[in-house]
């Protein structure tokens, strides 16, 4: 049992011993873990040892081996300053006895100085060789220990643990931040029994001594998920699916080994000896020790067995028929409000761009006709983006380039939307017309009965996707169904193979999925396998099983477990943010531009005003010459043209 996927882990009884053990001992002990008193180093605990390997040399300098100084050692040693400094803590109060002697005191002998010596040892706490030496409750109290692989001939240490950070690579310097706490955790290598360093998985060793009897059933429909075949010559049992690889790979995974059988849940015909209830209920009364299958985790099989974490997809969908006839479903992605705004919004753009651009870009200059033709054309091109007019304002450049955002935004909408409409056809399963079909001994039928109201004699059970197919292709008025209400595994299978004329239009997370079933009683079992089952996800291999077993998934199938079968029809208050904003710009860009022709009409203004005041000023002068019959110099273009203004006005009778 010291060979490969052995373990061996030696308590500190053996390791605090393990310098005086025998080479030869040592050497069959290759590989083994162990636990030994972790000593913390000091210059004290130097000088000692110093001292111990020079008595030993001076007394016998010719001994091959010299023991060193060992935990035991440092113990003793520990120990000895404990009962010395108990020793006078009792001999100074028994002389403080002696010094004040009182009749009350006569009685005192040795046996009582004996006890007191005894309670001043137990509560005696020292800083020792060892460190903090102190005896609880007659033992002396360890803290941390050192976690050592036997190598070769001696020990090499791993890792240490102490209470408070249990396992860690190295310990903490005291008064000194830790930095990098992650890098103190693990062990250092390990050299396992055999010279391995692969960690030894063990055995899970059950109280009977024997395999874990798993029951396995078979699925018929659904042989992508479980199928049971026994060979009827050889009896030899063949277990495939879905759901026994992802068992055997969750068992593989684990650190341990879990020796396990299959056990069929079958006749000789290949059907199941009971349903999933029965089957469960089986399992509580001890008759095997787990059950593996598509077996759903409900709240009452939970009350009699453990589950493990689902392995399968949550919840129950609704597949139909890809198929809708409407020469109008172009237009219902948009409601009628979100219609006309957008309509109305088209045409305010091109309003406003024509009313900032009209006045100096000849593109929208011309005829009434013309004008109202390039508003109307210039909006709405913004659509598909065919505008071809050349803008000369930076301001409607601004206006343009928000509401080119916003067409961005609808038209991924509505085509999104469309998309899903062309996908999907939407139906009404509280309609009295319809019938809905479900999986033959699916609980599923009570749930469907009690929350949408459906009458059992509504309700069509089938038992395999060639069945689910054949009952959609007819309808409710030719015998068949109009829709199919199953869990998402079934359905993923279904359409997997039937995924270009069918589709699943809504799904609801009513069920827990898939679990794996084991006794009351068994959580460690039941905690590993669903850590390994959660493990398998993160890495993808969950998801590589599911394509190997349910093939190509329909490309219409929702990711989102509350995606509906016709999605919500686009309306105003979707983007009444979007309009908004825009209309914030299409306002402020209107106003900047009035603000900015009332700055150029007063500048035009003023500048007539000046010219004006030139030609009176002329005419002034040309009177006040002829009055005074006397020659007027030229008025300088210079001078202040409203003093000398003033001045020829004085001068005229």
């Amino acid at each position: 049992m010291m060979k490969e996927e052995y373990a061996w882990i030696i308590t500190d009884k053996t390791m605090n011993h393990f310098d005086m053990l025998d080479f030869e001992v040592i050497e069959s002990m290759q590989g083994a873990l162990g636990f030994k008193a972790y000593i913390p180093s000091s210059s004290r605990l130097r000088d000692i040892t110093l001292r111990w390997r020079k008595e030993s040399y001076g007394k016998d300098p010719s001994m091959e081996l010299i023991r060193e100084l060992d935990v035991l050692g440092i113990w003793a040693y520990d120990s000895l300053w404990a009962l010395a400094e108990s020793i006078e803590r009792v001999e100074v109060e028994s002389l403080e006895a002696k010094e004040n002697q009182s009749p009350g005191l006569g009685f005192l002998d040795n046996l009582y100085w004996s006890r007191r010596l005894l309670d001043e040892i137990a509560r005696i706490k020292i800083t020792g060789l060892s460190g903090e030496f102190q005896i609880l409750n007659g033992k002396l109290h360890t803290e941390s220990y050192i976690i050592s692989n036997v190598f070769v001939k001696g020990d090499r240490r791993v890792g240490f643990w102490t209470p408070e950070d249990g396992i860690v690579k190295e310990m903490k310097v005291p008064f000194i931040m830790d930095r990098h706490p992650s890098t103190r955790r693990g062990l250092e290598a390990i050299i396992w029994p055999g010279g391995s360093t692969t960690v030894p998985k063990g055995w899970f060793r059950l109280t009977s001594g024997k395999k874990l009897r798993i029951a396995v059933v078979n699925n018929g429909g659904f042989k992508e998920l479980m199928n049971v075949h026994i060979h009827p010559q050889t009896n030899e049992i063949a277990v495939t699916g879905f759901c026994k690889d992802v068992f055997v790979a969750a068992i593989e995974s684990l650190d341990y080994e879990v020796p396990y059988e299959f056990i069929p849940f079958v006749d000789e015909n290949g059907e199941n000896l009971g349903s999933y209830t029965y089957l469960v209920h089986q399992v509580y009364l001890q008759k095997f020790d787990g059950a593996v299958g598509d077996i759903t985790i409900t709240a009452n099989r939970s009350l009699y067995v453990d589950f493990t974490t689902p392995y399968s997809d949550l919840g129950v969908g609704t597949i139909t028929k890809r198929l809708n006839k409407d020469i109008w479903i172009f237009s219902k992605p948009l409601r009628t409000n979100m219609w006309l705004t957008s309509a109305a919004f088209f045409g305010l753009l091109g309003f406003v761009v024509w009313t900032i651009e009209h006045g100096n870009n000849v593109e929208f200059q011309g005829s009434v006709p013309h004008q109202i033709g390039t508003i109307l054309w210039f909006g709405f091109s913004t659509l598909v983006y065919a505008h071809r007019e050349k803008l000369t304002s930076n301001l409607s450049r601004f206006v343009v380039i928000l509401w080119l955002f916003v067409v961005l935004i609808l038209t991924s909408s509505y085509t999104a939307t469309l998309s899903s409409m062309l996908t999907v056809q939407q139906i009404q399963l509280a309609s009295v017309r319809e019938y809905i079909g479900v999986k033959n001994g699916s609980f599923l039928g009570g749930i469907i009965s009690s929350n949408l109201n459906f009458k059992d004699d509504r309700l069509r059970k089938h038992s395999s996707p060639e069945e689910y197919a054949d009952a959609l292709s007819r309808g409710s008025k030719k015998g068949g169904v109009s829709a199919i209400i199953d869990e998402i595994p079934y359905i993923s299978i279904f359409l997997a193979k039937y995924g270009a004329h069918y589709a699943m239009v809504s799904t609801t997370p009513s069920t827990n999925g898939f679990g794996f079933v084991f006794q009351k009683g068994s959580p460690q079992l039941v905690s590993d396998v669903s850590g390994a089952i959660m493990k398998l996800r993160e890495k993808g291999e969950l998801a590589v099983l599911e394509k190997t077993w349910f093939r190509n998934q329909s490309s219409f199938m929702p990711n989102d477990a509350n995606s509906c079968a016709v999605p919500n029809r686009l309306s105003f208050g979707n983007f009444g943010g979007l309009f908004l904003l825009s209309f914030v710009s299409f306002i402020l860009a209107l106003l900047l531009h009035l603000i900015f022709l009332l700055k150029n009409k007063l500048q035009q203004n003023s500048n007539s005003m000046m010219s004006g005041e030139k030609y009176l000023l002329a005419i002034v002068r040309f009177l006040g010459a002829r009055n005074n019959e006397n020659r007027v110099e030229p008025v300088n273009a210079d001078h202040n043209g409203e003093q000398e203004l003033q001045d020829l006005a004085g001068s005229i009778p």
